[in-house]
Parts: C-alpha cells; structure tokens; sequence
C-alpha cells in the first residue's frame, strides 16, 4: 500500500509539476518581443534590413520563446528576398538571433533571376544587384546555372592578358559557349568536348588574338573558333578581309 501511495503521489507531483511548466510557459513575459537580425560576414548587411523583414515575416512566425519552431523560422527567413543563408537561435527571455548571409549577385540570368557567387538563381530586383557592380548577362537554360559561372571564371581569367572584359556568357541546349566582351566582340567557343577543348580554344585565342588585330587592322567582332586548328574572324564593315590559322597552342 505505500508502494502504492508513493506512485500516486509522484504522479500527482509531475502532473502539477507539467501543468504548472505549461502555465508558466505560456505567459506573456515569454511572448516574443524582437527579433535581432545579424550579418553572416563581416560587410554586414547590404539588402536585408529591418523593414524588408517585417514585410515579409509579417504573421508569418507564431509561438512564444518556448514554443516557436526555430525550423520554422529558418523556412521564412529563406524566402526573404536576397537570403542565401539563415542560423536561428532564442535569446532569453523573448527575442530571436537571426544571423543572415547574403547572396552576391555576378549576373542576371535570361529568365530575370540573379545567379549569385555560389552558382545559385535567386529571385530579386536586379537594380538592387547594381550596387555591387556590373551584372554579366547569362543565357541559357538554368540548369547549366553553376556551369556557367565556372566558365565565365575560366574564361575572365585566361583571357586576362588581352585586357578583355567579358559581359555576357551563352550555353546552349547542347552546352555549346558563346561570350561577348564590353567592346562588343562574340568569341564561338563551342563544346567541351574532349573534356579541356574550350581551354585549349581560349589559349589559342590569346595567342592569336593580337596578330589578327594587326591584320586586320583593328579589333574583330567575332571570332569563330570552333575549328580543329584554327578559328575564323569576321570584322568591322570597311575593314580590311582576312583570316587566321594558328596551330593549337
């Protein structure tokens, strides 16, 4: 009987002990009262602020400190506008520490979505991109996002020495490259393919590139090199005709 009595007695203890937990838990001084919003990086913020939050979270986040989902609330903050990146922790007694990274966006995709550093599309206002610099345009179907971006890098980078800006990048269905430079010039790279072709390509460019100026007798605004061993150029009307053959660096 007192094996009995002792059972029925914690049980009654942790009832009360449970009901008072979720009273307690439930009281205003527990309602959350601010949310803090913290950079990832050490730039801080450049497109999230306050008031874009507010909008977009507005109704959007319930609970209390003990009762909010923080997955929840990662989910939200995720859907805000130029958020690549969310952590989310409480704060005793009532705020939330929403520590944000942002996208940086390189260019704007045919579609009117951003393509950001990491290779992702994001949808955001492309005027607000500016800031950041330039946007080079990319075209092409998106699921070549993150291939583009590595050649538009591969590509920026060897052809360096010539002093060439690129400004736009195009893929094809087939994966077949096309870039333009800020002086108007279209370089037809064509396929990877064997694998390492479109470097090969982008060396004989630059190899080439200043003998076909001279020429030519200025700069041509476009270069096919889509040849096995040598490319073809079309130039400015009233220019001097020629062409060039290069042997594959």
């Amino acid at each position: 009987m007192n094996g009995i009595a002792r059972a029925l007695l914690a049980a009654a203890v942790l009832i009360g002990l449970t009901g008072g937990a979720a009273w307690l838990a439930h009281r205003p001084w527990f309602d959350l009262k601010r949310i803090e919003l913290r950079s990832a990086g050490e730039t801080g913020l450049r497109h999230v602020s306050a008031p874009v939050v507010r909008a977009a979270t507005a109704g959007r986040i319930s609970g209390n400190f003990f009762t909010v989902r923080l997955d929840e609330v990662r989910r939200v903050f995720e859907g805000v506008p130029w958020v690549a990146r969310v952590s989310v922790r409480r704060v005793w007694p009532n705020r939330l520490r929403v520590t944000v990274a942002e996208h940086r966006a390189v260019g704007l995709w045919s579609d009117g979505r951003l393509l950001a550093s990491d290779g992702r599309l994001f949808v955001a206002n492309p005027a607000e991109a500016e800031v950041e610099g330039m946007l080079v345009q990319f075209d092409g179907p998106p699921q070549y996002a993150a291939e583009a971006l590595r050649r538009y890098r591969s590509f920026s980078e060897l052809l360096m020495p010539l002093g060439l800006t690129i400004t736009a990048v195009d893929v094809s269905d087939r994966l077949s490259w096309t870039v333009s430079t800020a002086s108007g010039q279209r370089f037809e790279m064509g396929r990877d393919e064997p694998a390492g072709r479109l470097d090969q390509r982008t060396r004989l460019l630059v190899a080439s590139y200043r003998s076909v100026v001279e020429r030519m007798g200025e700069a041509p605004t476009r270069i096919d090199l889509r040849y096995e061993n040598g490319l073809a150029v079309v130039a400015k009307a009233g220019a001097r005709p020629g062409s060039a053959r290069a042997k594959k660096p």
